[in-house]
């Protein structure tokens, strides 16, 4: 195999993207604050809007900023505090912003046959279905879809007849009952029902992971299905 190696210039946005890192983590621009727009930069920085562009991007990509259609780009909260002893809600513990809201709809009946396979159960198992959708200022983040078998509730002392005791189950307990999560990633094209759920366009690209949580002698107790806006969430994991 022939290998070519080349020593060429380094891109004049590298220059760009060190200059707006440095700025961002010694505080000149703040967490949540707005960056000023492409033109003050570019001509700050001495570089065209178009490399500027280019710098903005690979900030983006590292999670350091967030850049929304129509509200600019502020600087994102940074959280490098990852436990590599417990399993985390990725909703909320990955986002780029701070979940305000939380809207909660869920309902018990028979499994699907995904779920009867993934989570070893019986076709007369009774599941409770939950769609937890994320909130930041109004504006939805993500969500996700999880499903739990009725007969392990009793291990989580739930009361299945309030909603707030079912808020607490699908978005913390699960997590910090779990021992091990299987996990599959993906990027992938919203269809019509995640598209409206999210308020996007169909086709609009997400990300999306599928995690099947284990427990007590590592069987499978819970099937969780999450769906990231991307520009909102920075995924990182501790393996």
């Amino acid at each position: 195999m022939k290998k070519k190696i080349t020593n060429g210039p380094i891109p004049i946005y590298i220059g760009v993207y060190d200059s707006l890192y440095s700025d961002i983590v010694n505080g000149v621009y703040s967490i949540n604050e707005h960056l000023p727009s492409e033109t003050i930069l570019a001509e700050k920085y001495g570089v065209s809007r178009n490399t500027l562009r280019q710098a903005l991007a690979i900030l983006n990509e590292d999670g350091l900023i967030i850049k929304s259609r129509g509200k600019g780009t502020i600087v994102a909260p940074i959280d490098n505090n990852i436990s590599a002893e417990k399993i985390h809600n990725p909703m909320t513990t990955l986002c780029k912003k701070t979940i305000e809201e939380v809207e909660i709809n869920y309902n018990y009946g028979p499994p699907t046959d995904i779920a009867t396979q993934k989570l070893g159960l019986k076709k007369s198992d009774i599941l409770l279905a939950g769609n937890c959708i994320y909130k930041s200022e109004k504006k939805i983040l993500g969500y996700s879809f999880i499903q739990i078998p009725t007969s392990i509730l009793e291990e989580f002392d739930v009361n299945t007849l309030e909603t707030e005791s079912i808020e607490n189950l699908l978005n913390e307990k699960i997590f910090t009952y779990a021992l091990k999560a299987n996990i599959n990633i993906k990027i992938v094209h919203s269809n019509e029902m995640e598209s409206e759920i999210l308020g996007i366009l169909p086709e609009t690209v997400i990300l999306h992971i599928e995690s099947i949580l284990y427990g007590k002698n590592l069987y499978p107790f819970a099937r969780c299905k999450f769906y990231f806006i991307p520009e909102y969430y920075n995924l990182k994991f501790l393996i």
